[in-house]
């Protein structure tokens, strides 16, 4: 499927709305799911939506993706999705390593280090930077290519109303405000923190009390550039704290915090960027390819879900970037979602499309938590409160280690459950190409699949097998269920694992049956001998 304009030029009047989807009484041609926006939140969620064969529209503002970089980084969650949409192979040569983070004093002596390039179990790089206009034009084109993806650009959305058992989106062809309207069964908001969706719903924000200008400078060294680091480095100085970040090709990135009594509008000046920059890089040959003063907040919208339609992304939870997880966020929101969205269309129940804020909003909300302490952190500009922080993270700066959270426990995180699982190979392929979009059951031996392993099969879709029936399994595989104490476990499509657990599978059935969806009894979907076919 090609990207095109959703109108072309064309002599129609305004009343005359083409539409995909006829009105209220009528849909028409009724989408499963409609997504607003695409920016790389939207593109993910809706190339994951059809590699599942779901029926998707794409609805965006804009003709061309952004030309300059917004994110910056991606960790290995972020890298997963990429790879389950199956561009991973494309991008990551164009992305460089994460070597990890320095602060520093204001005299330059090193704080504390926070590794980038640990060892990680996800098969993926812990974390790498990127540019993020070929970054998004990628996404855009693998998703574009999907058959079953329509991508209309140049399309405003300016009205959104639900039905009993559709959403009609209005949209405006920007130039000539030609209307058009379409109708899905779901509409995911992903229109970044302005959220047009978000605000015809009236949905509101939580302040989580973090808003501090910083002058953004995107930089392209010269071919002699020297004395920008290779790593993120962040100055705690309290004259002037700020940030540096490299990226591929010669970029840098530097953020400088706006002190008090200093305004946006003069800071913006190329004068007074050159004066703040020189300060620092001193007069060796850059290109400033953006200067910008941005507003940094931390916001999590209260609710994800009105009726038939959702928020993800930036329309859904803001942070501040010192973690360089506003964009994973995204992306773990999508995730999360495409395959509870897969689910309900398949016959399961709108319940399950609950658990997607349950789960979600708390850990967002731990992210976005831990970046506005790396925020106070590098924007004390107090003296003496900064020579105290420093004696303190001197002393021990243990507490500062960031690392994910776990979902919490819910009806889809039970025992042994709520953590993100590896990616070891299976026969040589990364484990998450071998189970694709499904669920995976994996049991010690037949004694733990139960009487309930062929519902999962049949009912479900997953892949159910014990690790000697897997294809040269992977050691790590049976030292995982050892160290959980398990003889079971399984795995969400979106990796993360549902449940672990010594005994039977049967016991997870029991919990999670009716809100995965069944057709029948899990005991009525016998197995017709004690080895079911894998």
């Amino acid at each position: 499927m090609t990207e095109r304009p959703l109108l072309e030029e064309t002599d129609m009047e305004p009343e005359q709305s083409p539409v995909l989807g006829r009105g209220p009484s009528d849909p028409g041609r009724l989408f499963d799911v409609a997504i607003v926006g695409m920016g790389p939140v939207g593109a993910i969620l809706a190339g994951l939506l059809g590699r599942r064969g779901v029926d998707v529209i794409v609805l965006e503002r804009d003709l061309e993706v952004f030309p300059l970089p917004r994110a910056a980084h991606i960790d290995h969650t972020g890298l997963r999705a990429v790879q389950e949409l199956g561009c991973l192979a494309e991008l990551l040569p164009s992305t460089i390593p994460n070597p990890g983070i320095e602060f520093l004093a204001a005299d330059g002596d090193v704080l504390m280090r926070l590794p980038g390039d640990q060892p990680t179990w996800s098969g993926v790089p812990t974390s790498v930077y990127f540019h993020q206009p070929g970054f998004d034009r990628a996404l855009r084109a693998a998703v574009t290519a999907l058959p079953n993806v329509d991508v209309h650009l140049e399309a405003e959305v300016v009205d959104v109303a639900q039905q009993l058992d559709w959403v009609t989106l209005r949209a405006a062809k920007r130039g000539n405000g030609s209307p058009v309207e379409v109708n899905a069964r779901y509409v995911v908001g992903c229109d970044g923190a302005t959220s047009p969706v978000r605000e015809m719903l009236d949905l509101a924000l939580e302040d989580l009390g973090f808003h501090e200008q910083w002058l953004v400078v995107d930089l392209l060294l010269g071919e002699d550039h020297a004395g920008l680091p290779p790593q993120a480095v962040y100055v705690c100085d309290p004259a002037r704290p700020h940030v540096i970040i490299p990226m591929p090709g010669r970029r840098h990135r530097i953020e400088f915090m706006l002190l008090p009594g200093e305004e946006a509008a003069t800071m913006q000046r190329p004068e007074r960027v050159d004066e703040v920059l020189r300060k620092l890089i001193g007069d060796q040959p850059v290109t400033v390819e953006r200067a910008a003063v941005y507003t940094f907040h931390g916001l999590i919208a209260e609710k994800w879900r009105s009726g038939r339609i959702l928020l993800a992304g930036d329309a859904a939870h803001q942070m501040p970037p010192f973690l360089g997880q506003g964009m994973c966020s995204g992306f773990r929101d999508a995730t999360n979602l495409a395959w509870k969205l897969h689910r309900v269309l398949e016959g399961a129940p709108e319940a399950l499309l609950d658990t997607y804020q349950t789960e979600r909003s708390p850990h967002v909300r731990e992210v976005v938590k831990r970046a506005i302490d790396y925020g106070a952190i590098v924007g004390t500009i107090d003296p003496q409160a900064a020579q105290e922080r420093d004696a303190a993270i001197r002393s021990d700066h243990r507490s500062l280690l960031f690392g994910l959270p776990p979902l919490l426990p819910g009806p889809l995180v039970l025992e042994g459950g709520g953590g993100l699982f590896g990616q070891p190979p299976v026969a040589g392929v990364p484990l998450d190409d071998a189970v694709g979009q499904r669920f995976l059951v994996l049991a010690r031996d037949d004694t733990a699949l139960g009487s309930t392993a062929a519902w999962w099969k049949e009912v479900v879709g997953a892949w159910v097998t014990t690790v000697a029936d897997l294809p040269d399994p992977d050691p790590s595989l049976v030292e995982w269920l050892d160290a959980q104490g398990a003889d079971v476990a399984i795995l969400r499509p979106d990796r993360y694992v549902l449940g672990a657990a010594p005994g039977s599978l049967d016991q997870f059935t029991a919990q999670v049956r009716d809100l995965l969806g069944e057709d029948t009894e899990p005991d009525q979907v016998a197995t017709t001998s004690s080895r079911m076919s894998r």
